[in-house]
């Protein structure tokens, strides 16, 4: 398992502000602050596509955001969508959870909704409404299968992204289904590594950058992989993890593949880590190049969990990939938190989390020599605070890469690719059923009244205000 570092051994551990006197820290604002307003003049605030007019979707995604009910309901709609087998099932469902709201937003939104569920009229809706959601659902999700996916992803390296692939689904309801999962990726790999590698577009984006030396990249999701994984079966769940994980990167081992490994909710985040380090810290995986694993900093122990990685790489001998992330599990956690009257092990004040990237960005570039550094975020701010250290300290931008969701902020990553930075993006791969989960997060993500996509595109709020450092306000 990752070690736990002891204060002792936390305090050997350098600190960024150690390195940085008052003076420093003055200039990594002022040229974040740069480099940042460099950043927004290249994107012009050209909007994404989910947010553009354009898209058929954005006037429901401005009606959404502008009302929390309709925002709910209609996710609720989108959530239950893939299991409705008819146009009349749809319609009532339409009825049932937008049209209380619709007629208080907009005349011609409720007569779409507010129909007999056998006329002629509700098959036209139903039709409508399962081609838009799924329609919705391509800018996100890059294909069913791994096949289907390969335009997608070959488009991407034609655009000088990198890219990681995810298998949508999270759980496992039975071994069946989790055996099924283990197989889905390997297959994944087999078929990534038969057509990417001779790609003209698959040659390195950046000369020397130590993760893009193949361009074959997965990212899995631990808990698709054992139907019983969870909080109160740990020693069993890495056990039993730590086998199925260690036949997916056997694989990607003899295909040279990168492989992450994703975090998820709190509860199973100890067997994550504990796994993580159980595989690559093994005899047959301790040299496998750069294996990725995630860490976010909406948790309030984040700082202790990347010390236990940073002291894991040095123990192991070789550098691990770090994914540094906001997290993506915040509605879920505290609503149970609350719900149970427990203690929140997140941050619950945006900012506090946006303070805490950054202090851990300054770490996880302080030890590059154990950490490929990965910088997970849409957030204009966060990314030049880190490429900005990064360049105090000596590194270049084959050091370490960005990282950004398939779809949701196009326009950003470019910009930083025309900077001269290597951009991953964290590329989906599923069908309707299992992907409405990530679909739904996404959107209440990016819709959220604190997203940073939802200020910068929608909401146009002043550059200024974006680019204010944040501060640990709890």
């Amino acid at each position: 398992m990752i070690p736990q570092t002891t204060q002792h051994e936390a305090a050997m551990l350098p600190e960024p502000e150690e390195y940085l006197s008052y003076v420093d820290l003055l200039e990594l604002n002022k040229s974040t602050i740069s480099l940042g307003q460099a950043i927004f003049s290249l994107i012009k605030r050209k909007k994404p596509s989910f947010f553009d007019r354009k898209f058929w979707t954005a006037e429901m995604m401005e009606w959404s955001m502008k009302n929390p009910e309709l925002k709910l309901n209609m996710f609720r709609l989108v959530d239950v969508l893939p299991t409705l087998k008819t146009n009349e099932a749809i319609t009532q469902h339409l009825a049932e959870y937008l049209s209380p709201v619709a007629k208080k937003i907009n005349p011609l939104l409720n007569w779409l909704i507010d129909i007999d569920p056998s006329s002629p009229r509700a098959t036209l809706a139903g039709i409508a409404t399962r081609f838009g959601v799924e329609q919705m659902a391509v800018q996100f999700i890059a294909g069913h299968d791994p096949e289907s996916a390969l335009p997608a992803l070959r488009k991407l390296r034609a655009n000088k992204l990198a890219f990681t692939v995810d298998l949508l689904g999270e759980y496992s309801l039975s071994e069946k289904e989790a055996v099924a999962y283990v197989d889905r990726y390997i297959e994944a790999l087999n078929v990534f590594s038969k057509f990417v590698p001779y790609w003209p577009e698959a040659k390195p984006l950046i000369k020397g950058h130590r993760g893009d030396s193949t361009p074959v990249c997965i990212s899995v999701k631990l808990t698709a992989l054992y139907s019983q994984c969870g909080p109160l079966n740990v020693d069993r769940s890495v056990r039993v993890l730590s086998e199925r994980l260690g036949a997916i990167v056997r694989r990607a081992k003899e295909l040279n593949a990168f492989v992450y490994v994703d975090a998820e909710d709190s509860g199973n985040n100890e067997i994550i880590y504990k796994t993580f380090a159980r595989v690559f810290g093994s005899e047959e995986f301790r040299d496998f190049p750069y294996p990725g694993i995630v860490v976010q900093t909406y948790s309030k122990n984040a700082e202790s969990i990347l010390d236990s990685l940073i002291e894991f790489s040095r123990l192991r001998g070789s550098p691990i990939a770090v994914r540094l992330v906001k997290g993506a599990y915040w509605d879920h956690e505290t609503i149970s938190c609350d719900q149970n009257d427990w203690e929140c092990p997140l941050f619950r004040i945006k900012e506090s989390s946006d303070a805490n990237y950054e202090l851990l960005s300054k770490k996880l570039i302080d030890h590059h020599d154990l950490i490929l550094p990965a910088f997970g975020s849409h957030n204009v701010r966060s990314l030049a605070h880190a490429c900005t250290y990064a360049k105090m300290k000596g590194l270049q931008p084959k050091d370490f890469e960005l990282q950004m969701l398939f779809g949701m902020a196009d326009p950003i990553a470019q910009a930083f690719i025309d900077e001269g930075y290597l951009v991953r993006q964290y590329t989906p791969l599923g069908e309707m059923l299992p992907g409405m989960g990530y679909l739904i997060r996404r959107l209440l993500e990016n819709t959220s009244n604190e997203s940073f996509l939802r200020h910068t595109f929608f909401e146009d709020d002043k550059i200024e205000d974006l680019l204010r450092q944040p501060e640990m306000r709890e």
